[in-house]
């Protein structure tokens, strides 16, 4: 389960994403479009706070990931919350492509780009880990964390019941 912050901005990301992967002739034109982004990125960098999905693939690729607990943490919280970490924290347990680095600099400079860097990251990792975003990894999961139901709809019309809704016949 991620935050519904992240569940509404992952869902965007990852169609920006996938608008970018092919042409028209259905080709793999991701790569070229990506670096298309970083050729636009002083004029994208003004959007951060109303359209981050837009930036943010301009750092497709850019990021290894060494803290799986971290971003799990961060991937379950929205800015400004305690478990929202702070840029440099998740930055030293990143592997960062040279190439991003004048993109990152460029993000600091900026109102909120901490927190946009932070968000563009876990927005990778949730890409990358090829899960949707209400789905976690159980591997950065603790124990007690984890929900023994595996039945998602099951536990839908559970929280549903809760709620004082009446369960669907299917």
């Amino acid at each position: 389960m991620t935050s519904f912050y992240f569940e509404d901005i992952f869902e965007r990301y990852a169609s920006e994403i996938d608008d970018l992967r092919s042409d028209s002739e259905g080709r793999d034109v991701l790569k070229q479009r990506v670096r298309d982004k970083h050729k636009e990125f002083s004029f994208l960098i003004g959007m951060i706070d109303s359209a981050p999905e837009m930036v943010a693939p301009a750092f497709h690729g850019a990021f290894g990931f060494n803290d799986g607990k971290l971003l799990y943490t961060a991937s379950n919280s929205e800015p400004d919350d305690d478990g929202f970490p702070a840029w440099a924290e998740l930055e030293a347990c990143l592997e960062i492509a040279p190439w991003a680095r004048p993109l990152i600099n460029t993000c600091l400079e900026q109102d909120g780009g901490e927190s946009f860097l932070v968000t563009t990251v876990v927005l990778e990792w949730l890409l990358g880990s090829g899960l949707s975003a209400r789905c976690a990894p159980e591997a950065s999961r603790d124990d007690d964390d984890q929900d023994d139901t595996d039945d998602l709809g099951e536990a839908g019309e559970e929280w549903m019941s809760e709620q004082g809704f009446d369960a669907v016949d299917r």
